[in-house]
């Protein structure tokens, strides 16, 4: 091979390397800058690896019963139109965090609570109590809404007293999650987030009175959440359902209300002692009657 051959030879081959370091390159940056999966390019290129102890997301209820929403947070709908958290208050709200992406467990909960109100017989939907569900995911749009509002059998739309909405200031999605005790996390491994699959009832007032959590709610539970949510704002002709409430407690290991057994023996107690005390009064009247004649 001549010298003017093993140049060109040598020209051929660098030239060649040169194109597959670019396309190695070029490889690279799409693997890393251009993710193939929406998750990946919506949430960012976690390692696969990472893992999430699902009790982080566990919700310290005694620390935020009782804790007062502010009214002023901007809600969209999936028509654009906004309306303000407060204006669902004034009664007992059931409140919903989900995300619109979810292919999972959000859709689920949300139509397992359609079956849940249609259970509920005492209070009505629109008038007696409201129902929000709101997207904690801040890469939701209306467009996912929508989505959503097909996949859990609201194409047609939400009937009144019921809405599903996005925070219109994504950072107020941290604000409303914090101020209720409920934390989520992406997971990469999942690719999913993990979160806790509860219902929040909220006071008239906005205030926390109950966490229901999906896996175990029933017609009678919600019942008898929105009984309690009620508290000191029961009407007489709603006293019938207080007096109802007041047999009931909430059992935390279950997550159901059970029948109030010490308000139930407290009760006999104090009916036996007053029983006691009238009839003791009773016969000493007959008897002293019967020393006068």
């Amino acid at each position: 091979m001549t010298r003017s051959q093993t140049t060109s030879v040598i020209r051929v081959t660098g030239s060649h390397c040169a194109l597959i370091a670019m396309a190695a390159l070029v490889t690279v940056i799409m693997l890393t800058v251009l993710p193939g999966e929406k998750a990946w390019a919506s949430y960012g290129n976690i390692p696969q690896n990472t893992h999430i102890d699902p009790e982080l997301v566990r919700i310290d209820e005694k620390t935020y019963l009782g804790t007062k929403l502010t009214s002023d947070y901007v809600m969209q709908d999936a028509d654009g139109n906004e309306f303000r958290l407060g204006e669902l208050m004034g009664k007992p709200l059931i409140l919903m965090l989900s995300y619109y992406n979810c292919d999972g467990v959000c859709p689920v909960l949300n139509k397992n609570l359609t079956a849940t109100l249609a259970e509920v017989k005492r209070w009505r939907l629109g008038e007696d109590f409201n129902v929000l569900t709101v997207s904690f995911d801040r890469h939701d749009t209306p467009e996912s809404l929508r989505m959503f509002m097909d996949h859990t059998g609201f194409a047609s739309g939400m009937p009144a007293g019921r809405r599903m909405a996005l925070l219109k200031d994504p950072e107020d999605i941290q604000k409303l999650t914090q101020s209720i005790g409920f934390k989520f996390f992406w997971s990469p491994r999942d690719a999913m987030f993990l979160h806790p699959n509860v219902y929040t009832v909220l006071s008239p007032e906005g205030r926390v009175t109950r966490y229901l959590y999906g896996a175990s709610i029933s017609g009678s539970d919600m019942e008898l959440s929105i009984t309690k949510a009620y508290g000191n704002e029961i009407t007489p002709a709603n006293l019938i359902n207080f007096v109802l409430g007041t047999c009931y407690s909430y059992n935390y290991e279950d997550g159901k209300y059970t029948i109030n057994y010490p308000m139930f023996i407290a009760f006999g107690s104090m009916t036996f002692g007053i029983s006691m005390i009238m009839g003791g009064s009773v016969i000493m009247k007959k008897r002293k009657r019967r020393v006068r004649t």
